[in-house]
C-alpha cells in the first residue's frame, strides 16, 4: 500500500511539475519590448513606413517614364492577310493575277523627339523632384510613426502606473476595512465607520477596473503602430527625466532647417512649377524625327511577285497648334493656381511649425514645473497618511480622516506619473516638430559655441 501511494505521490508530483515548466515556457515567450525595440518594430512592420516606402518606387518608376521622352524609340510591326479571291486583269496574253492569297508585312520604325516645347525637359525635373519628393515623404512618416510610438508608449507605461497605485489604494482600504471589522467587533468603531470603510473599498475598485482596461486599449493601439497584430506582449521602460536646455529660437532655427515637412512643402511647390512649364509647352512648335525599314511580299507589280523586298524611309514631323479649342489656355491656368496654391502652402507649412515647436516647448516647461510641484506634494501626502494612519490606529481620528489622506496619496501619486509622462511626450513633440532627436538637437546647439571658444 505504501509502495502505491508512493508512487502515485511521484506521478502527481511529475505532472505538477510539468505544468509549471510549462506555464514557466509559456511566460517566458511573451515577448517584451523597450522603447527602442518598439521603434525598431514599427520601422519594419507599420503599414504608413511601408507605404512610404513604396512611394520610392512610384517615383524610380517616373523618373524612367519622363527619360523614356528624350531617347529614340523603336516600335516593330509584322503582319499576315489571306485574300480569299484573286482578282486578274484581261491582256492579250491571257489573265494577269493582281494580287496572290499570301500577303505579308514587316518592318521596323524608329522616332526621335527633338524639341516638344520644353515639356519633356519639365518632365524630366518633375520626375527627379519627385524622387526627391519620396525620400522626404519617408522620412516624414517614419518621424510620425516614431513620435506615435513614444507617445503611446508613454501613455501605457503612465497607466500601467496608475494600476499600481490604484492597486496599492484597494489594498490599504482593504486592510482598513480589516482593522474597522476588528474595531467594531470589539465595540471602538461605529457602524457607520464600518460601512463608509465598506462603500470606500467598493468605491475604489472602479478606478482599478477602469486603469486595467485603459492599459488593454493602449496595448492594442500600440501593437498596431508596432505591426504586431494580436501577438501578446510587454513592455519595460521608466518615466524618467531627460535633462533638455535649450532657447525657444534656437527650436525654431532648427525646425525651419532640418523638419521634412517643409521640404516637402517646397518640392511640392518646385514639381507645380515644372506642371506649369509642362502646360505652357503647349504653346510651342513640336519637331520629331522618323525612320522606318519596311518590306512587303508580295511586291506590287503586275504580275506581282512572290518576294520580300525591303526599302528605306526617313522624314521629320513639324507640328504647331494653332487653335486647340482652348486646351492650353486652360491648362496653364490651372497649372498656375495649383503652383500658387503650392506657394501658399509651403509658407503656411513654415508658420505650422514654428506654432507645433512652441506649443510643444510649452508643454514642456509646464510639465517641468508640474513634476517639482508634484513631488514636493507627494512627499507631503505621504508623510500625511502615516500620521492619520498612527491617528487613527490609535483612536484620535476617524476613518474619514484617514481614507481622505490615502485618497490624496493616491491622486497626488497619479499626478506626479502623469508630469512625468506628458514631460516624456512633450519631448518626443518637440523631435517631431524640429525632425531631429534630443540629441541631434544638442549636438546641433552646442556645435557652434564649441567652434566660437576654439578659436577664441
Amino acid at each position: 500500500m505504501k509502495r502505491i501511494w508512493l508512487i502515485t505521490s511521484l506521478q502527481l508530483i511529475s505532472i505538477l511539475a510539468v505544468m509549471g515548466l510549462t506555464r514557466g515556457e509559456e511566460r517566458e515567450s511573451i515577448p517584451i519590448y523597450s522603447l527602442s525595440a518598439c521603434l525598431r518594430a514599427a520601422n519594419d512592420d507599420n503599414a504608413i513606413i511601408m507605404k512610404a516606402r513604396q512611394e520610392i518606387e512610384i517615383a524610380y518608376g517616373r523618373k524612367l517614364q519622363a527619360i523614356s521622352e528624350v531617347v529614340p524609340h523603336l516600335s516593330g510591326e509584322a503582319g499576315y492577310t489571306y485574300l480569299n479571291t484573286i482578282n486578274t486583269y484581261e491582256t492579250e496574253e491571257g489573265e494577269l493575277p493582281l494580287n496572290l492569297h499570301d500577303n505579308y508585312l514587316a518592318g521596323l520604325t524608329l522616332e526621335q523627339s527633338i524639341y516638344q516645347g520644353g515639356k519633356v525637359l519639365a518632365g524630366i525635373k518633375a520626375a527627379f523632384l519627385y524622387d526627391r519628393y519620396s525620400e522626404v515623404f519617408l522620412r516624414e512618416a517614419e518621424e510620425t510613426v516614431a513620435f506615435q510610438i513614444k507617445d503611446l508608449f508613454n501613455r501605457l507605461l503612465l497607466a500601467q502606473k496608475i494600476v499600481e497605485v490604484r492597486e496599492e489604494t484597494v489594498t490599504h482600504l482593504e486592510d482598513a476595512l480589516g482593522i474597522t471589522d476588528t474595531k467594531y467587533r470589539q465595540g471602538s468603531a461605529s457602524e457607520f465607520d464600518l460601512i463608509t470603510a465598506r462603500v470606500r473599498l467598493a468605491n475604489s475598485r472602479t478606478p482599478l477596473i477602469e486603469a486595467e482596461n485603459r492599459v488593454d486599449i493602449l496595448k492594442t493601439r500600440l501593437a498596431k503602430e508596432m505591426g504586431l497584430g494580436d501577438q501578446e506582449f510587454q513592455i519595460v521602460g521608466e518615466l524618467d527625466i531627460t535633462p533638455f536646455e535649450v532657447k525657444l529660437n534656437d527650436l525654431n532655427r532648427l525646425g525651419l532647417e532640418y523638419r521634412p515637412l517643409i521640404e516637402q512643402k517646397v518640392v511640392e511647390e518646385e514639381m507645380m512649377e515644372q506642371n506649369l512649364n509642362a502646360a505652357a509647352a503647349g504653346y510651342q512648335p513640336t519637331l520629331s524625327l522618323f525612320a522606318s525599314y519596311e518590306g512587303e511580299q508580295p511586291r506590287y507589280g503586275l504580275p506581282p511577285e512572290d518576294r520580300f523586298e525591303f526599302e528605306w524611309t526617313a522624314g521629320a514631323t513639324l507640328k504647331w497648334n494653332i487653335f486647340d479649342g482652348l486646351m492650353t489656355p486652360g491648362r496653364v491656368k490651372e497649372a498656375q493656381g495649383q503652383y500658387e496654391q503650392a506657394r501658399i502652402e509651403t509658407g503656411d507649412t513654415r508658420r505650422t511649425v514654428l506654432l507645433s515647436i512652441k506649443q510643444s516647448y510649452l508643454d514642456l516647461m509646464a510639465a517641468r514645473k508640474a513634476i517639482d510641484s508634484h513631488r514636493e506634494t507627494v512627499g507631503q501626502a505621504e508623510k500625511a497618511y502615516q500620521i492619520g494612519k498612527i491617528r487613527w490606529e490609535n483612536g484620535i481620528s476617524t476613518s474619514l480622516e484617514l481614507t481622505e489622506a490615502e485618497l490624496n496619496l493616491s491622486e497626488s501619486r497619479i499626478m506626479l506619473q502623469e508630469a512625468l509622462a506628458y514631460y516624456r511626450i512633450a519631448l518626443a513633440k518637440i523631435e517631431k516638430s524640429v525632425g531631429l532627436t534630443i540629441e541631434e538637437i544638442k549636438n546641433l546647439i552646442s556645435a557652434p559655441q564649441k567652434y566660437d571658444q576654439a578659436n577664441i
